[in-house]
């Protein structure tokens, strides 16, 4: 499992006498700056950031934009949301039914029915159709309240539908909206580049996997993958790189923490929230590199090498360089409006992906830690642990750490109504976790399978990154509760 001969090929080229090109700033072409581009990027980056970062006052506490936002759009049509959750469920189950019948042979697609179903974006695994096609049927009954009462009862129906379901449609395709800004008008750029001269020396890896990291942070995992997959094919990653990349870097989305951080009702410290989240997620990085498995992957690229110039230059070179990134996007991509419509579009149909499934193991998991002791067994063993550690409600934050392993969502599901001390610290390792074998680990294996990324391999990592988090997250929590920011 740990020797670099499980990876290698001999079809695929070393890496070893590879040797990149040492570049200055000032060999990069800046380009000519215009004012309308200029202010497309400032005003795409300063609204997604001021929706999930700027602290504001609202109802007598400190929170973010984001939040109020989605606080009046619940209060103004309760009802409408619910309606558009059951949509984008029914949605998500007929899609993908139709796309797994279409790829079983059982029905044809034409042309134009597979450009608007768009098949190659809803095929998933039979366990997940299942899981999509499973939710529908729960969310119709918590919606109309017909069911039996252990189903309807507050323990599970009023977390899975009226905390998780609403929460999730809402967060996802309006904070889609201002994510997008950020991804496709010169934010993921600009984050990507000023992040370029850590890269190196803290993860062994080259500046551009910055862009990876930011694409996974502000758009999704499967952005990340895909960026990193279109460098891979290109010669621009090893399989070392590669492996590093999709398992340190491709963690929960700025969307999804804000809408776990919604359904835990802690968006009030969201900012300090992903400040910490990100401590957790780098440090642990920076210790998995240099240790097996991903210490031993070779550094083999399966296309011509192009590894990336080095740069060297001081930090108001590299911010100039950034910024000129950032306003370079902006001038090549759509508007400010239509970003914001895609964006929302986009979150939408991420949304129609996950919400059956969530809804089905989030229900399970419910039903299963309010009517048996299942998960209480298999946490027992970690809940001293979780006391010496000082966190509050220890066998719940031990339950959702190990529930979060299945399904990001489910895990943090786990922790409503514990202290704040324990929600924050399930939401840095939930978040952090990285491979989840609900999505993100299937969809590894499957795409990267010349690296070869393997369960087996990715079980390691996750027991790994785990055990690195439980006790960082802790330090990190105790001390942002010392200094009084949570």
């Amino acid at each position: 499992m740990f020797g670099g001969q499980s990876w290698e090929d001999d079809d695929h080229i070393l890496g070893e006498s590879v040797s990149p090109e040492q570049k200055s700033i000032d060999d990069v072409n800046m380009g000519e700056k215009q004012l309308r581009p200029t202010l497309k990027f400032l005003l795409a980056f300063t609204t997604g950031a001021f929706f999930f970062l700027f602290p504001v006052q609202y109802q007598g506490q400190t929170t973010i934009p984001l939040d109020v936002l989605i606080g009046y759009i619940k209060s103004t049509s309760l009802l409408a949301v619910e309606v558009f959750a059951l949509l984008v469920l029914f949605a998500g189950g007929i899609l993908t039914t139709i796309t797994m019948l279409h790829y079983q042979g059982v029905i044809t697609l034409n042309e134009r029915t597979r450009s608007v179903v768009q098949p190659q974006y809803w095929q998933t695994s039979k366990p997940f159709w299942a899981f999509r096609v499973i939710g529908v049927g729960l969310g119709l009954l918590m919606f109309f309240s017909v069911g039996p009462d252990w189903l309807l009862s507050d323990a599970i129906a009023g977390v899975s539908w009226d905390v998780l379901m609403v929460t999730i449609v809402l967060v996802i395709p309006v904070g889609g909206i201002f994510v997008n800004m950020l991804a496709e008008l010169g934010g993921l750029e600009f984050i990507g580049t000023l992040a370029q001269p850590i890269m190196r020396p803290l993860f062994n890896l080259p500046g551009r996997s910055a862009l990876d990291g930011a694409a996974s942070w502000l758009g999704s995992f499967s952005i990340g993958y895909y960026l990193t997959r279109n460098v891979f094919d290109r010669g621009g990653y090893n399989k070392r790189e590669v492996f590093v990349i999709c398992t340190c870097f491709a963690t929960a989305n700025l969307g999804s923490v804000g809408a776990v951080a919604a359904i835990l009702e802690v968006l009030h410290v969201f900012p300090i929230l992903v400040a910490l989240y990100l401590i957790a997620t780098l440090i642990v990085a920076a210790i998995l590199v240099r240790i097996p498995p991903l210490s031993t992957v070779p550094e083999q690229y399966i296309a011509e090498p192009d590894p990336e110039p080095q740069f060297t230059g001081t930090v108001t070179d590299y911010f100039r360089f950034a910024f000129n990134e950032g306003v370079r996007t902006a001038q090549e991509g759509e508007s400010v409006p239509k970003a914001a419509i895609n964006g929302f579009v986009d979150g939408t149909k991420l949304t129609g992906t996950i919400l059956g499934t969530i809804m089905t193991i989030a229900t399970s998991v419910l039903i299963l830690e309010a009517y048996t002791g299942f998960f209480e067994y298999l946490a027992a063993p970690f809940v001293p642990l979780m006391t010496i550690l000082g966190i509050p409600n220890p066998e719940t934050a031990a339950i959702a750490v190990l529930a979060g392993a299945g399904e990001y969502f489910v895990g943090a599901t786990v922790a409503v109504g514990a202290d704040v001390i324990t929600k924050v610290f399930v939401v840095i390792v939930t978040s952090a976790q990285a491979i989840f074998f609900a999505a993100s680990a299937p969809m590894m294996v499957d795409m990267f399978d010349d690296v070869p990324m393997r369960f087996r391999d990715l079980t390691v990592l996750l027991i790994l990154r785990t055990a690195l988090l439980v006790p960082i997250a802790a330090a990190l929590t105790h001390g942002a509760s010392a200094v009084g920011l949570i």
